[in-house]
Parts: structure tokens; sequence; C-alpha cells
């Protein structure tokens, strides 16, 4: 008996793909697709940062099941408009885009699209401290600092922001690696209101 891990191959493979695009001033483009076997699946909602305010929303269903029927609800959409994304606010969006009467692929993609704009206060904080400060060594502890002090609602939002669990980070966190990845461009419109 061979005692040699044999490959095989997935029977099935879903992937996801999120991306924001600065477009002008605090607007910002946020688009999330979704591809499988089945599914083509394509959401995108403007936000306004810091509020995180959505401006604009729209959907495909570029492949699916019954993709032409599936795509008729992509006006769910527009019910996104004048929300923020925050506490509460995947719950509501998925009762607005998914269920019965929408698309849980889409409805997935929404969840992916708030998640990721979430991150735009990181990416904006970071991003506006000076080179010599980006490119000094981090200090977890300071880095946790920084973010509880400077990015709106981190506090007590997963184990690692627990306040309780500020001992945790100084004792053992590493220092961040990055992951350098090609990021992606696409043409955008400027916002219209």
């Amino acid at each position: 008996m061979s005692n040699r891990a044999s490959e095989t191959r997935a029977i099935y493979h879903r992937t996801k793909q999120v991306a924001i695009y600065p477009m002008d001033g605090d607007r910002f483009l946020i688009e999330a697709s979704l591809h499988d076997e089945v599914h083509d699946v394509h959401a995108e909602v403007e936000v306004l940062h810091p509020s995180l305010e959505i401006v604009a929303a729209r959907s495909q269903v570029r492949n699916g099941p019954f993709t032409n029927i599936c795509d008729m609800t992509h006006p769910n959409m527009q019910q996104l408009v004048g929300m923020r994304v925050g506490r509460g606010f995947t719950l509501e969006a998925r009762k607005r885009v998914g269920g019965r009467g929408g698309c849980h692929r889409v409805s997935e993609l929404v969840v992916e699209i708030a998640q990721a704009a979430y991150q735009l206060h990181f990416v904006r904080y970071f991003s506006s401290l000076p080179p010599e400060v980006r490119e000094r060594e981090d200090v977890p502890a300071a880095r946790h600092a920084a973010v509880i002090a400077n990015v709106p609602g981190m506090r007590n939002t997963c184990f690692s922001y627990d306040e309780d669990h500020t001992n945790l980070i100084a004792e053992h966190a590493e220092p961040l690696r990055l992951r350098r990845q090609p990021l992606p461009s696409r043409p955008v419109e400027p916002g219209k209101d």
C-alpha cells in the first residue's frame, strides 16, 4: 500500500473577484463578480467615502440557470441606493436583493461588495500616511492602536480588534506581510448624481 497522496481534480470550482476603483473626489466604484460552470454574475455599487453611502447600484446575470429570467432581478439593486454600509447592512441588503424575488448569487456579491467597501477605510487611512511611515518596519501593537483610533467602527468587530485582546496583539502578533498582487483596471465614468 502506497503512502503517497494522489492528485485529484475538483468536481466544482467557484471564484469571486472584488475590486475598488476611484472615481471622482470621495466616490468609489466597487465591483464584484462570481464565476463557476453555470454562473457569470456581476454586481457593482458606487459609494461615498467615508460615509459608505451607496449612491448607485447595478447587477447583471450574464450566465445562469435561466440567464434572461435571472437577470430580471437587476432592478432590486436600486433598493440599495441610499443605504450605508455598516452594522446590519448585510441582513437588510440580502432581503432587498435576494430571496424569492431576487437572486441569491447577486446577494452573495453584495455581501462581498460591503466587505470591500469597509476596506476603503483602511486603504484611505494607510495611503494618507507619508511614504516614510508606510515603509518603516511594521509594529503590530502600534498599527492596531492606529487602526482603532483612525478607522471608524473597527473597535470590537472581531477577535483581533476586540478591545479586551489588545494584550494579545502586543505579545503575540507578527509584523504584517503585505502580498503584492497585480491590480485590475477598467474604464470608469465620472459619478452622476
